[in-house]
């Protein structure tokens, strides 16, 4: 089983259609895909100038070099010369640049007739009958192939077979680093002739360059050259205990408080040593001292927590607990004492895999003395455009309209006022967000534009009916879509 751990850092998910590419820096991409006036599309540079004729119904940006089209309804892989990398065969292809290396995530539908137990009997049998149907047998078995291929030699590294509803291999769980690539717990080696396996079961690769490879119910790291790195063997405890103010305290790594599900992301060596899933070069502490605060029980901090982790490069744990039901951050170091001074930790961030802040919270922040009147705040979001800027969203008291907007805990100030009904940032572009003005019920009748928020400066006048974090804008004319790309630093619309 897949570790789901905190994780430090905030990761930007954006929406993607049937065509997904990996989204880059567009100062970097070569040709841009360029709209005629007969809806095919070609490429054409940053000036608008054409560079490969219009002839596909759909495409993306380049990922490195090479782009997902589509002709006849099927998706192929065209170089940015326009020369054909993959045929037009698939159902869809999605890429992911893996520093130079390009995979292409292939999937085609077919018909596995032959699987006879899979056939459905008497499929056009009525007790009323009147129907036209008279097969005895529905021999209609749908399934889909899967591929994973290096469109540098159109190597296949992975050829499997799955029921429609499965997705084995998302781009998300594809991770690099240095010469090799992590897929679905395989690890590959990258050389100039070919990909190959080369460790199985590494269930994650860490900051540096350490593994994490499960064997059975056991985890080992390995170096980067695949050597045990210590003599370590990890497992996941049911419980572990320490000693709260001399008295054994036993912590369930997994629980139900409240009615709510509660995991712990603890780790154990063969020495009874504690660790907080994925830092595992920091002990957690064996004895810990009384909280100083006297009206608060180290041990109650410990029976109510709902999250403990480590916080990198530091001798710091953070732990959320409803203590009194009152949920509150604690902070404890490594060799047991609880740290009253927050001037220490002011810097510290923890987000969730889903990029909601975890610490610190909206009040520490400063934010909520900066809301306007009667403002409930829903979520905070790191961004990554500025280390001390946060996302904020809320509604006002006896609403359900949200509004968001940017605030800087530096300066306590509003970056963006709370004033906009949606904002996200573009995925090429930190400083560039996707904002929306009027809440509109209706998706086809929304309106978004681009704004840059280090000069608060519209670059795009919120007129498109839907624009994903790629800049690919789409207007409803009533009746249709019309989809198209669009420079976010100028506006220009990359069609004829």
């Amino acid at each position: 089983m897949r570790i789901s751990p905190l994780i430090i850092s905030y990761f930007l998910f954006f929406m993607t259609s049937n065509i997904v590419a990996t989204a880059q820096d567009l100062t970097q991409q070569k040709l841009y895909p360029w709209k005629s006036k007969s809806g095919l599309i070609g490429f054409c540079d940053q000036h608008n100038q054409v560079k490969i004729k219009p002839q596909f119904e759909d495409a993306s940006l380049f990922t490195n070099d090479f782009s997902v089209v589509q002709k006849g309804g099927k998706n192929g892989v065209i170089d940015q010369t326009g020369a054909i990398k993959l045929d037009f065969d698939y159902d869809r292809i999605e890429l992911v640049a893996i520093g130079k290396e390009t995979l292409a995530i292939t999937r085609k539908t077919y018909n596995a007739w032959w699987k006879i137990q899979n056939w459905k009997i008497f499929p056009g049998f009525s007790i009323m009958g009147g129907t036209r149907d008279k097969r005895w047998f529905d021999t209609d078995v749908p399934s889909i192939n899967w591929k994973v291929i290096s469109l540098r030699n159109n190597q296949t590294i992975i050829n499997s077979n799955h029921q429609p509803n499965e997705y084995p291999y998302p781009s998300s769980g594809i991770y690099s680093f240095q010469d090799k690539v992590l897929i679905n717990d395989q690890l590959y080696q990258i050389s100039k002739e070919e990909i190959q396996p080369d460790c199985h079961n590494v269930t994650a690769i860490f900051s540096n360059a350490t593994l994490l490879q499960k064997k059975g119910n056991t985890y080992t790291l390995l170096d980067q050259h695949l050597k045990p790195l210590n003599d370590d063997i990890f497992k996941i405890p049911a419980l572990i205990t320490v000693e709260v103010n001399g008295y054994i305290q036993e912590i369930q790594t997994e629980r139900i408080d409240a009615g709510i599900r509660v995991k712990l992301n603890f780790m154990q060596n063969q020495d009874q040593y504690v660790f907080i899933y994925p830092y595992l070069n920091k002990h957690f502490p064996k004895k810990i001292d009384p909280y100083f605060d006297q009206k608060i029980a180290a041990s109650s901090i410990f029976e109510h927590a709902s999250m403990i982790s480590s916080v990198p490069n530091s001798p710091y744990f953070i732990i959320r607990s409803n203590v009194k039901n009152k949920s509150a951050f604690y902070i404890l170091h490594q060799n047991g004492t609880w740290e009253s001074d927050r001037k220490k930790t002011k810097d510290f961030i923890i987000s969730s895999n889903g990029g909601k802040l975890m610490y610190p919270d909206a009040s520490e922040l400063g934010i909520e003395g900066a809301l306007p009147n009667n403002f409930n705040i829903k979520r905070v979001e790191h961004t990554r455009a500025n280390k001390s800027w946060f996302l904020v969203t809320g509604n006002r008291q006896n609403s359900t309209d949200m509004r968001s907007g940017i605030f800087d805990n530096d300066s306590q100030n509003w970056i963006l006022p709370m004033e906009y009904v949606s904002l996200s940032e573009l995925t090429a572009y930190p400083n560039l967000w996707r904002f929306e003005l009027q809440n509109e019920s209706d998706f086809k009748k929304k309106k978004y534009g681009l704004i840059d928020v280090s000069t608060k400066k519209i670059t795009v006048s919120p007129q498109y009916n839907s624009l994903d974090a790629s800049a690919k804008a789409g207007i409803f004319n009533g009746e249709k879509w019309e989809y198209f790309y669009i420079n976010p630093l100028t506006g220009t619309a990359y069609k004829e």
